[in-house]
């Protein structure tokens, strides 16, 4: 499943679906782990927060989706001062849900999943959308694209907490990641380089999937340690104090970097 979108309107709930089917990478059968149509999926579970006026909020979330579907460790980030209620609302919604897992040769694997939440109000409807990626192929592919998962368990753990930065690389049709670049950010450190470099290049990733088709695409994350408040914690978050600024801005495009379609 590639895209749900659930609005509040007067006639009641409208709910789009579109299919995504498994693909054979160099050999090996892979699938991507899918925010599914089935009772559990994240985009039923979601409710848009009651929060007066217009508005219109994008979240980009992570989440490890275990062999059984169920998401463990979801953070999320956002490009503005998104109220609290927002991240709860995803937060709520992911301890009840369940994705449909990623498959590898065969066998469920673990996988991590990043997804966008929508959440706008405008005139008084409420839209709310669960995408499965960050918008980062969005001019080249369109919203429906299943953005490339790492899967199984990470091979390496940093030695110390680590800081922020951003990992750039074009992913190619097999899960292999190319052309790797380290965007430096004012929290970086050695630890966090290094951390980087291994987590790229020695995990195994499925790769970016668009109509039911592997495909090459540029696979841009966040590397961050959850401790450090990178990502919204409801305790001590360092992205809500005066002395770390959260909202890298793009050397590319001079925009938030955490904007859609960065």
């Amino acid at each position: 499943m590639a895209l749900w979108i659930r609005s509040r309107v007067s006639n009641g709930l409208a709910v789009t679906a579109l299919c995504l089917v498994a693909a054979a990478v160099q050999g090996v059968a892979m699938t991507p782990a899918r925010i599914g149509d089935h009772d559990a999926s994240i985009a039923r579970l979601i409710e848009h927060p009651d929060v007066p006026g217009d508005h219109t909020f994008y979240l980009r979330c992570e989440a490890k989706v275990m062999l059984g579907g169920a998401i463990r460790e979801v953070g999320c980030y956002d490009d503005a001062q998104v109220p609290d209620a927002f991240f709860e609302a995803v937060e709520r919604a992911a301890g009840r849900a369940t994705f449909v897992p990623a498959e590898a040769s065969g066998e469920k694997v673990n996988a991590l999943v990043l997804f966008t939440v929508l959440f706008r109000s405008q005139d008084g409807q409420r839209v709310t959308a669960v995408i499965p990626n960050h918008g980062t192929n969005a001019k080249a592919f369109g919203v429906n694209y299943v953005a490339p998962q790492r899967y199984g368990s990470n091979r390496f753990n940093p030695r110390a907490e680590i800081g922020l930065l951003w990992v750039d690389a074009q992913m190619d049709e097999t899960g292999r990641a190319r052309n790797l670049k380290l965007v430096d950010t004012a929290w970086t450190t050695r630890e966090t380089r290094r951390y980087a470099r291994r987590y790229i290049n020695g995990n195994d990733f499925i790769p970016g999937f668009v109509n039911g088709e592997p495909t090459a695409m540029r696979f841009l994350k966040p590397i961050f340690g959850y401790r450090n408040g990178f990502m919204w914690m409801r305790d001590d978050s360092k992205c809500r104090s005066a002395t770390i600024d959260c909202r890298e801005i793009s050397s590319s495009s001079g925009e938030n970097r955490y904007v859609f379609d960065d």
